[in-house]
């Protein structure tokens, strides 16, 4: 089986799990990211773990052809990005979150989350 597709399935799965949670338990959401951002080795244990994971997915799909398994590199770059910001800038991260994510109510990105991972795991 092609990696994308793996890719995509497993990215699918994830999202309609995560926006679940979202739209089921989001007013936890705040104390979870406030809890992790209060200890600094797992910050930059899993920045290592992002990094890892998605440079495993890049080496294996990066393709940028224009079709659905661009998505997937898109996404792809998108964690390795967010796991260098969680090992060189986690400060800033924080505070991008708390000001850019926290303003708008968790069941609507639990819904672009779940509809995202049905459209992924459709394509897959």
């Amino acid at each position: 089986m092609d990696i994308a597709l793996i890719a995509a399935k497993i990215l699918g799965v994830y999202l309609v799990v995560s926006g679940l949670f979202l739209i089921v338990r989001g007013k936890t959401v705040p104390h979870l990211l406030k809890d992790f951002f209060e200890h600094p080795a797992i910050v930059y244990l899993t920045g290592a773990v992002l990094i890892f994971l998605s440079l495993a997915l890049i080496l294996q799909n990066n393709v940028w052809d224009g079709s659905w398994r661009m998505v997937i590199t898109i996404f792809a770059w998108l964690v390795f990005l967010k796991g260098v910001a969680y090992m060189l800038v986690p400060d800033a991260l924080h505070k991008f979150v708390t000001k850019r994510f926290l303003t708008l109510p968790f069941n609507v990105y639990g819904v672009i989350a779940v509809a995202a991972g049905i459209a992924l795991f459709y394509l897959g």
